[in-house]
């Protein structure tokens, strides 16, 4: 019997170059799947509301955003940010906590798990109000009880579904577990077989007001969403499983296909609304958007993408051979081959599968407290960034990103990287606190693309036995030869204890990431009897994630890729230097291999007056530059960063003409380039 495939997916993004990674392309089937969600939600649970839905990566990144949406409306209204969670079939694994030997290792606190009916009874007799419980697998002998807590408490409430539970509630099959109406309902990885990183979490507009203001428009996002091989692989895979209900809005999902501004009103009501602003201001509100290569083709228009994903890409977009070369390696054992060739490039002996950066640096965190405990503190960089996830907030500098979430793992200390006395500092912490782990971007990609100074990588490089910590370094933006070599740890000479890949273990075409620990870290999960590698390897077990990232390893011996990137930056950095010597728009150009960042100068009038949308006006303006098109970034913690990350593989004659194009707009008068931006808002 027919099913649909993977690899079916793949072929039908590269016949028709569909853009993957590209967040300004008005999705239809993020449209759909989100269209989809929502009436999943009304029509199983009865329900009149309007629901919007967040892609996430996995179970776990929907779980987190789905808690984060709950306390953020519980922290407004003054209420209990606390959970229960309700887990009958271990579904959970380390999300909240894991043991080791005979005691419990905490990563999330405010959340209390319980997997058993008499465990619930207990813990709702002795506990205080909750604020939101999320019950996994809803089913009629639980139910009961969760829906008197949820009454009692006048708590969220939480479900989560795979695809055989979902169709038993729809068939009435459940009909006690019906009567608890969920505020936020979760899917998982079973809506697409399994076969790609997916998750989701839907509620109605009400409860996702608070996020979807102009100063929340990325309070919560992850690594690879949006994406389009997973939301393609979900609406192929729901068509058919669950023929019926697509019948049933057969006529909305084709007007999604094939009307952009019925597309464009589902994406913003059902997804994103902040996202298609974006989109029409930068035009690309439209259904003829294409992607291969270094470019995106749009209109008539052929623009560089030196965005790629956030320096996800290698080679650009949709490799044409991508399938071929994954067969090619089919018949390897590809986990033990990946932990093999990692460990040339990197020294360290043992590897994780992850789903997103964001959930590599939280199991790095995870394996780092289990073998340190009783350890419980973190020591990690101001102006870092981990992630927006739960646990990996730990490490994110940014207080804006945990406005109302609390709480969040608390035993973290922060340093100043940048302060004279950053020494000092970190010496003083050292003996002041029992620090687990140190948790360090060697390039903070988030805050302007600045590297962390020598003297406080030594330290930490240098202190490691005598204080007794692990390093953890986050490579997700530096890693994969975007700086040069393989690793930047490697390039400053330091063996980290463990070490996160992200960004381009993907290839632009499968949402990867990828965690690397010592045999020492794996001897003593071994000593405390913890499964913890366990868990979490049987959560993100993709043959193809590991192919892609063998595939991108093999391929840059043949391209001499870390030569390639070293020469591509120092041409990068000469032409950019010398073409904006003299601009006065331009403060510093910071260059590290294929990551680069230009700080514009803020400090003039009128630019003073457009600080925050700085970059808006300079983007734009390459955007419809006459004679060669390039799309650049900014960083979102300093938007007055431009931030320029193209594939690794674009040649010196693409480079000159994105420097060209660069440097003649940072050099244009700005009143000019003002009036110019704000008729394109207009």
């Amino acid at each position: 019997m027919y099913q649909p495939t993977l690899v079916e997916t793949f072929e039908e993004m590269l016949q028709n170059r569909l853009p993957n990674f590209y967040r300004l392309y008005l999705n239809p089937y993020v449209a759909q799947a989100c269209f989809c969600l929502g009436e999943y939600v009304k029509t199983t649970w009865n329900q009149q509301n309007n629901y919007q839905t967040f892609l996430a990566n996995s179970f776990d990144e929907a779980l987190s955003g789905a808690i984060k949406l709950a306390r953020y409306n519980l922290s407004l209204a003054k209420r209990s940010t606390s959970g229960l969670i309700f887990d009958p079939h271990a579904q959970l694994g380390p999300f909240v906590k894991t043991k080791a030997r005979d005691e419990y290792v905490e990563f999330l606190p405010g959340i209390i798990v319980v997997d058993s009916a008499e465990e619930l009874q207990r813990v709702a007799r002795l506990s205080d109000r909750f604020g939101f419980l999320v019950i996994l697998a809803p089913c009629d002998e639980t139910v009961k009880q969760m829906r008197q807590l949820v009454e009692r408490d006048d708590a969220l409430a939480i479900a989560s579904v795979n695809r055989d539970r979902l169709a038993e509630l729809r068939k009435s099959e459940l009909k006690k577990a019906k009567e608890l109406s969920p505020d936020i309902v979760i899917f998982d990885e079973s809506f697409v077989n399994n076969e790609v990183p997916f998750g989701a979490f839907t509620a109605p507009k009400k409860l996702y007001d608070c996020w979807n203001q102009p100063s929340k428009k990325t309070f919560h996002s992850t690594t690879f969403q949006p994406n389009t091989v997973s939301s393609l692989h979900f609406m192929r895979c729901l068509a058919y499983t669950d023929a019926t209900f697509c019948q049933s809005i057969a006529e909305q999902l084709e007007l999604i296909q094939t009307d952009i501004k019925f597309r464009a009103q589902i994406f913003s009501d059902c997804y994103n609304p902040s996202l298609l602003k974006a989109m029409k201001l930068t035009k690309f509100m439209t259904a003829d958007v294409e992607a291969s290569g270094e470019f995106i083709y749009s209109e008539g228009r052929q623009i560089f993408d030196s965005v790629s994903g956030v320096a996800c890409s290698i080679r650009g977009h949709n490799p044409q051979n991508y399938l071929e070369e994954l067969r090619s390696i089919e018949d390897k054992d590809e986990q033990i081959e990946l932990t093999n060739q990692l460990h040339k490039y990197t020294g360290l002996e043992n590897m994780l599968p992850a789903v997103s950066g964001a959930s590599g640096v939280e199991n790095a965190l995870r394996l780092a407290l289990t073998v340190q405990h009783p350890r419980r503190h973190i020591l990690a960089l101001k102006g870092g960034f981990a992630g927006k996830t739960l646990f990996a907030l730990t490490g994110t500098w940014s207080t804006s990103y945990k406005q109302n979430i609390d709480p969040l793992y608390a035993n973290v200390i922060y340093i100043d990287p940048f302060a004279d006395d950053t020494v000092i500092q970190l010496e003083a912490a050292m003996q002041k606190y029992p620090i687990a782990v140190v948790l360090v971007e060697l390039i903070q990609g988030v805050s302007g693309v600045r590297a962390i100074p020598e003297a406080a990588i030594e330290y930490l490089q240098t202190h490691r036995e005598k204080y007794g910590y692990l390093l953890l370094i986050d490579e997700v933006q530096t890693g994969m030869f975007r700086t040069g070599l393989f690793s930047r740890s490697r390039s400053l000479g330091l063996i980290p204890d463990l070490l996160v890949l992200g960004k381009g273990t993907s290839d632009m075409m499968f949402p990867f990431s990828i965690v690397q620990y010592t045999e020492s870290i794996q001897q003593r999960l071994n000593a405390l009897e913890s499964d913890l590698i366990e868990k979490i390897r049987s959560r993100y077990k993709y043959p193809v994630g590991y192919r892609t990232v063998l595939n991108v390893l093999q391929h840059s011996e043949q391209m001499r890729l870390s030569d390639q990137v070293i020469e591509s930056g120092i041409l990068f950095e000469k032409l950019l230097r010398e073409g904006l010597a003299s601009s006065s728009a331009v403060r510093d150009v910071r260059v590290f291999g294929l990551l680069i960042g230009i700080e514009l100068n803020d400090t003039h009038w009128p630019q003073r007056w457009f600080r925050k949308q700085l970059f808006w006006f300079y983007l734009a303006s390459m955007l419809k530059h006459s004679s060669y098109s390039v799309l650049v970034g900014f960083c979102q913690a300093e938007p007055n960063v431009l931030k320029i990350t193209p594939p690794l593989t674009t040649k010196p004659e693409e480079l000159r003409k994105i420097c060209s194009t660069i440097v003649e707009v940072l050099n244009r008068p700005f009143i000019p380039l003002l009036a110019s931006g704000i008729t394109a808002m207009i």
